[in-house]
């Protein structure tokens, strides 16, 4: 079962450039506990296979040493700590896990673990799955759909007839199938709509909206869909009206404009008591009165996520802030784009709501600086997640002083892409008072990142599960290997799961093939890495077999017999980014047709010496399933 085949365009991979697609940006929010080192499946394997200690033998029964206590089998530990281990997997690892035996099989078909999945309904899969839920042992669950690349068809009106009722989230992207939703949905709690077009190109004309009154159980709804037209929108917000409609909102995300600013208010005052998360996002910039915006907000007593983003002004900020209630829950403060926060307003944000506050997202606030010093340092110890990503005033030492005055163990995230004013002395400092960190992105931070960076990252951050330092070019070979009279190479962050090493340029094959040991790595990034060669992508295809997704982007290197080398080691590679690759020809797409049996996603944009009609219809004809292909 898989998804469209899209021929052209070219996916944005940094945030920065999402935010202006209004595409919403948020974190996991993990509770503070105990990870483990070891990968869990890799623990349950060796547990099954020895289920019991063995017995002494005369040698060593006669021996000095005091035998140990025999260790208990993880079969025989209870349901309760059974289901703590398999909460650190991820959704494909539990799908494994449920293979070990009949009791695992039973306990990832629980409800935490089963809502951490979703069908995906697509053009390709749509009559397959259609058969499959009209089988009588039909075991997916249907209560999480997505309808991608759709469009309106009697088939799809049939199979939302046939499981609606099951449906309570559901999310419509490059889908505008409203028509086919009606009176099928009776139960929905949650509605998605992704971007979406106003059009249906199949039957060329304009679509119907969607009646929001026949949805009785709503209580999320979330419309980011930028080519949806906006007086589709303001129909579809106009009926959440509580004269319209008695639902009680919790969750609400919306575009704002200029024509539906006073449907919005409304919505937002009648549902401002059973609003949880409000998430809006401007596209353009409100007016100077901010009465009606007060009222709005003063009465949310119960909110806990707060995002504000795009084309908002100070004065109409500041209001909305100071107008939510002290007593309001705020967890999660979202501000991306607000370039008119200044530090006199983050102190505000922190001494309200100092004790609640775990996520915060400051990216692009461009006039913090080192005066917001104590708005961080009445933080410090209750942040989980910082984002100051592009906030380029702010200093190496003000972000120790703010954060890491002393040991910070809950701070989990840090985000500190394109800070250019970080030094290395500062950047070590913090990094070495922050060690619960799990994930940590430097990008283009060329200052601070270095050889010594990364021997304290390697160091102090053995917990780690993310790492994206792109384009800090003085790191080399040394920072992966180990640096230092006392070498820390980066194979000590056993549990690191994804690694952005993209325009690193100074490392070479032998960072790879000495450094590079990683066997639980999932994603690697080494796009314009320009000196690697093909033993350098051959240790890698070694040294991280779990690899899911690899990068290798205007790597020169690159040719057929590289991606061959790759597609049939890395097993589980199910993404493959080979764009720029000049030296490639048809014959790539042979092995990745060949031997990339879990591959899903291809991008492989700018290749001169590639056939590209000739590539979309090979892939189309033999490989129908992949979920997106860009050539």
């Amino acid at each position: 079962m898989g998804n469209s085949l899209i021929t052209s365009g070219k996916p944005s991979q940094r945030r920065e450039k999402r935010l202006f697609e209004r595409l919403s940006c948020s974190y996991a929010q993990a509770p503070n506990r105990m990870e483990l080192n070891m990968n869990p499946l890799l623990v349950l394997a060796r547990s099954i296979a020895s289920p019991s200690t063995p017995p002494l033998t005369p040698e060593k029964q006669g021996s000095d040493k005091e035998p140990s206590a025999p260790k208990a089998a993880i079969e025989q530990l209870p349901n309760e700590m059974w289901l703590e281990i398999m909460s650190y997997l991820s959704y494909n690892d539990l799908q494994q896990f449920r293979m070990v035996s009949w009791r695992c099989r039973d306990l990832v078909h629980r409800r935490p673990f089963m809502e951490k999945g979703k069908v995906i309904v697509t053009q390709h899969n749509l009559e397959a799955i259609h058969k499959h839920a009209k089988g009588k042992n039909c075991y997916l669950s249907f209560e999480r759909v997505e309808l991608r690349n759709l469009r309106q068809c009697s088939q799809l009106a049939n199979f939302l007839r046939l499981v609606g009722h099951e449906v309570k989230h559901l999310q419509v992207r490059h889908a505008p199938v409203f028509r086919n939703l009606d009176g099928k949905l009776p139960n929905l709690k949650v509605l998605t709509i992704a971007t979406t077009s106003s059009m249906d190109d199949q039957h060329l004309k304009a679509v119907d909206g969607l009646d929001m009154k026949q949805f009785a159980h709503l209580v999320g709804f979330e419309c980011d869909g930028v080519s949806l037209d906006s007086s589709l929108k303001l129909l579809m917000l106009l009926q959440l009206r509580r004269k319209e409609n008695k639902v009680q909102l919790r969750h609400l995300q919306f575009e704002f404009r200029r024509n539906n600013e006073s449907a919005l208010l409304d919505v937002l005052r009648d549902h401002a008591d059973t609003l949880v998360c409000v998430d809006i996002f401007f596209s353009c910039s409100p007016g100077i009165d901010t009465r009606e915006w007060c009222q709005a907000f003063e009465t949310m007593h119960n909110l806990r996520t707060l995002k504000l983003s795009g084309n908002c002004h100070l004065v109409l900020l500041e209001a909305v802030l100071r107008a939510v209630p002290e007593s309001a829950p705020i967890r999660q403060l979202d501000l991306t784009g607000m370039l008119s926060l200044t530090n006199e307003l983050l102190l505000y944000i922190a001494g309200k709501w100092q004790s609640t506050l775990k996520v915060l997202d400051l990216m692009f606030c461009v006039q913090l600086n080192i005066n917001c010093i104590d708005a961080l340092r009445q933080l410090s110890g209750q942040l989980e997640a910082l984002t100051m990503a592009y906030c380029r005033e702010l200093t190496g030492m003000g972000l120790v002083q703010g954060l890491a005055g002393s040991m910070n163990y809950t701070l989990q995230e840090l985000h500190l892409e394109e800070t250019i004013f970080l030094d290395e002395n500062s950047m070590c400092q913090l990094l070495e008072r922050l060690p619960n960190l799990r994930r940590l992105s430097l990008d283009n931070c060329r200052q601070a990142v270095t050889d010594r960076t990364m021997a304290t990252i390697c160091q102090y951050q053995v917990k780690l599960r993310n790492l994206n330092i792109d384009y800090c070019v003085k790191i080399t070979d040394q920072g992966l290997i180990g640096y230092g009279d006392n070498p820390y190479p980066i194979s000590r962050l056993r549990g690191l799961k994804e690694l952005n090493l993209r325009g690193c340029r100074n490392l070479t094959d032998t960072a790879l093939k000495e450094g590079l040991k990683l066997p639980e790595l999932r994603a690697l990034s080494l796009g314009y890495c320009s000196r690697l060669t093909s033993a350098g992508f051959e240790a890698v295809t070694q040294n991280c077999p779990a690899l899911e997704s690899l990068c290798v982007s205007s790597c020169l290197a690159v040719d057929d017999e590289i991606v061959l080398s790759i597609v049939s080691h890395l097993k589980r590679l199910r993404i493959l980014n080979l764009s720029n690759c000049a030296k490639l020809s048809l014959q790539s797409i042979h092995h990745i047709l060949a031997h990339g049996h879990n591959l899903v996603e291809l991008i492989a944009c700018s290749i001169d010496g590639l056939d590209h009609e000739q590539a979309q219809r090979i892939l189309e004809a033999q490989r129908p399933q992949m979920k997106q292909v860009l050539l």
